[in-house]
């Protein structure tokens, strides 16, 4: 009889437990993906495989709480050009999670840098001494480090609509990173070959250290030099004006020095002349007086008038000169006008060059672990929030394609996410369950 009581009792207890949980309303996450193409599910482990394509797959692997089987948002390559991923919905609660564009960087990269600097420190020096040109040009970075196709391990929903995303990547990204700086720095390095001519490989650190303050002194000895060579053009414009004013004058006195010439030629005859018929010595020696003073003249005037032919035949030669003079003055100046536009922005472009090396060489010297998951896009509750960590947690698994991937697995919450409380219904068949247990206790005191 007591045994009868028993199974009676227990029954009940199973019926109403049982009962609540299939009158309990269907409250299972459903997944929407908006574009399967580049949807890539991995079934978890080591050893799991890939399907592509298959929305069953994905759905099983964000629910299925093992965070290794995952699902990578935009497949095909590791910088996304669309939003890619899925829409989730449980009763009244909806989020998308997708893959992060060049365009969300813009959004949220300075944030996620001053998370990453604030995670990793020996970095923030670095950073605080960059340019503002450097901290532009690494910014413009980020969409390069193929981190917008992230791989969701879980999803979940919490109390009042929040979202814990589990995302599976890599422990440490170092090699990434460098790899991504080693990149920029050699296509720096091609746009900036022309102040290295003798150099085929990009300069060292202390090379392009060396060059910056040259750079410097030569900007800054530029308006002296200039203000030198205005002033030697203005020299030279002005000897270009006396001897074409000196050149322009020489016909004229030449036609002058001719002028006196046959006058004097003419002189000269008519007095020999007169010494030809003069009797008297007295006249003679004078007449013959006159005659010399008249024949130095013409010699002096021939002299003046060859001497004014040889400067007509030499002044355009040296007005010529003067005017290459001139033009290379001028040319000099232009040059280092535009050497003095140029060389600040050499000059910035190789101290951002020198950041970059100075962060290259920080990095190579840092000896720990960075981890920093992959990036994905949630919008829940009307709001944007773009989901990473900075804080790994070893999957014990690694991909079974590359043996490298998925070794690590990041959590992300939305603020203040709780975890979701039990529907009511559920909390009474887990009560009926436990009822069980309670009646067979207090059935065998009474048994007993």
């Amino acid at each position: 009889m007591k045994k009868t009581f028993q199974t009676l009792v227990i029954g009940a207890s199973m019926a109403v437990g049982v009962s609540a949980i299939a009158n309990a309303p269907a409250r299972a996450v459903d997944f929407t993906f908006n574009n399967l193409n580049e949807i890539n599910t991995y079934t978890g482990g080591s050893n799991g495989t890939f399907i592509r394509g298959d929305a069953t797959a994905a759905a099983k692997a964000l629910k299925d709480k093992n965070a290794s089987s995952n699902v990578e948002l935009w497949y095909s390559t590791e910088n996304p050009t669309s939003n890619v991923g899925f829409t989730a919905k449980q009763g009244k609660d909806s989020a998308t999670v997708s893959s992060v564009t060049a365009s969300d960087w813009n959004s949220f990269g300075s944030q996620w840098l001053g998370d990453l600097l604030s995670s990793y420190t020996p970095f923030q020096s670095v950073w605080n001494g960059f340019s503002d040109n450097t901290k532009a040009q690494v910014t413009s970075y980020f969409p390069l480090l193929g981190m917008g196709d992230p791989n969701i391990g879980g999803f979940q929903f919490g109390q009042n609509g929040g979202v814990e995303l589990q995302l599976v990547g890599h422990l440490d990204v170092k090699a990434k990173l460098s790899s991504t700086i080693s990149t920029q720095i050699s296509d720096t390095w091609n746009g900036m070959k022309s102040l290295f001519p003798t150099q085929t490989t990009p300069p060292t650190l202390s090379q392009v250290e060396t060059l910056i303050p040259q750079m410097q002194t030569q900007l800054a000895a530029l308006p002296g030099q200039i203000t030198t060579l205005q002033t030697q053009q203005d020299t030279v414009s002005g000897q270009i004006v006396t001897l074409q004013t000196q050149l322009a004058a020489i016909p004229g006195q030449i036609a002058t020095l001719q002028t006196q010439l046959t006058a004097t030629s003419l002189q000269i005859t008519t007095l020999q002349a007169k010494l030809a018929i003069t009797t008297n010595a007295a006249d003679k020696k004078t007449l013959q007086t006159q005659i010399d003073q008249a024949t130095a003249l013409k010699t002096q005037l021939t002299g003046q008038i060859t001497q004014a032919n040889t400067l007509k035949t030499q002044l355009p030669g040296q007005i010529t000169q003067a005017t290459a003079l001139k033009t290379q003055l001028t040319n000099q100046i232009a040059q280092a006008n535009t050497l003095k536009t140029q060389l600040p922005g050499q000059i910035t472009q190789l101290t951002s060059f020198k950041d970059i090396l100075t962060l290259q060489a920080t990095l190579n010297g840092y000896q720990g672990e960075i981890g920093a998951s992959e990036i994905a896009k949630v919008v829940t509750g009307g709001k944007t929030y773009y989901a990473y960590s900075f804080n790994p947690t070893a999957s014990g698994i690694t991909a079974s394609d590359d043996g490298v991937s998925y070794s690590a697995i990041y959590t992300w919450k939305t603020p203040g996410y709780s975890t979701r409380v039990p529907e009511p219904s559920v909390v009474l068949g887990i009560l009926g369950v436990a009822g069980i247990v309670v009646t067979q206790r207090k059935l065998k005191k009474v048994s007993n």
